[in-house]
This record gives structure tokens, C-alpha cells and sequence, in this order.
């Protein structure tokens, strides 16, 4: 039977890795949603990874919710040996398209010069006054498992391993986030008692 990893580091066993007990209640996220909820016609954006529990959750808020798994993306060309910079041609999206962009913690997961480059795509992407979730776990509480951070009910976040992603892992500090974002203006930040850094960004 298998094992998977909680963030308080026990260990939950089952057969296949399903959503963990609800860890935390996102602030970031409520603030997201409800900035989505004054947008009359709001497209968002998530990075994945696919999540159906997230897809169900903004399809009830937005007009239209785009999915590109870069997680998925970035895993399979750096399989194949591939240079990062050719997996970025996959968000081909017109300019000022979105309303907001759910980043979650990918910045943890690529080099600087990659995280810089996801940012300037994302800033290109977005519409003025829109906003950008990013989500970075402090290190001492980091997995090396890539995670579906999934929304439940009230705006509780589960944790759903991914183990077919293999991404190496590098936990930013909050300096780091703020100097990747910096095209950004930074609205609001969280930090959980779990190790969660939650951050709000927004496209002045």
C-alpha cells in the first residue's frame, strides 16, 4: 500500500494518492475570487496542474476558464532533454487576454531565468488591474512531490500528490517572490502555520 507525505510530515496511506485532509483556509484565494466576481466576463488562467475540483470551482465564477498544465509540459520536455525555453511557446495566448493567472508554486519548481520569463509572459497576458495568484511553501515544510493544491468547500486547500511529475524542487524565499514579481504590484500575502506563503499580485 502506499505511502504519501503530509505537510506535517506523517505519513497517509492508501492505494491511490486522494486529497488530504483540509490543511489550511486560503485568504489569497477567496480575495482572487472575489476580485474575479466584480469582472462581468472574467477569463482566467491556470497553470495546472489539471485539476477537476478547481475547474468546477471557477466555472461557477468566470465567464471562461483556460487550463495549460506547464507543470505537465515542462516535466515531459525535460525528459526528452529539451530546452525550458521551448515549453513556453504553449502559453501562445493574445495579449490581455486574462483577468487573473493562478501561478500556484510553480516558481518552485524552475531555474530564476525561467521564473522571470514565466512572469513576463503572464504580465504580457494579463489585462490591466488584473490579478496573479503565486503559492511558495517555506523550507522546512516542502515536498519533493509536485502537489494539485485543491480547492474545497469555504475555500479550504487540500494537497494531492502528483507522482507522475518529476520537477526538482527550489523553495524561494519571500524577497525572491517579490523580486520575480516585481513588474507586478504586490495587493496582499499570507503566511499559514503549515509553511504556506500565499501572495496576491497585481498588473498596474
Amino acid at each position: 500500500m502506499a505511502s504519501f507525505p503530509t505537510l506535517d510530515g506523517r505519513a497517509r496511506k492508501g492505494p491511490h494518492p486522494e486529497p488530504m485532509p483540509a490543511y489550511y483556509t486560503s485568504n489569497i484565494l477567496r480575495l482572487f475570487s472575489e476580485d474575479l466576481e466584480r469582472r462581468p466576463g472574467a477569463r482566467v488562467l491556470d497553470v495546472g496542474p489539471v485539476c477537476g475540483e478547481n475547474i468546477n470551482f471557477f466555472a461557477k465564477k468566470v465567464k471562461r476558464l483556460y487550463v495549460c498544465d506547464m507543470f505537465l509540459r515542462l516535466d515531459q520536455d525535460r525528459r526528452k532533454g529539451l530546452l525550458p525555453e521551448r515549453t513556453w511557446q504553449h502559453l501562445d495566448y493574445l495579449p490581455q487576454s486574462f483577468d487573473g493567472i493562478l501561478m500556484w508554486d510553480l516558481a518552485d519548481r524552475i531555474e530564476d531565468r525561467e521564473a522571470q520569463r514565466l512572469t513576463e509572459l503572464c504580465r504580457g497576458l494579463m489585462k490591466p488591474g488584473g490579478k496573479a495568484v503565486v503559492f511558495v511553501l517555506a523550507k522546512e515544510t516542502v515536498l519533493q512531490t509536485v502537489n494539485t493544491f485543491v480547492i474545497g468547500d469555504n475555500f479550504q486547500v487540500y494537497l494531492r500528490p502528483q507522482p507522475h511529475l518529476n520537477l526538482p524542487l527550489r523553495s524561494r524565499q519571500n524577497r525572491d517572490v517579490l523580486a520575480m514579481m516585481s513588474p507586478f504590484k504586490p495587493v496582499k500575502s499570507f503566511l499559514y502555520r503549515n509553511g504556506v506563503r500565499e501572495f496576491l499580485f497585481q498588473n498596474d
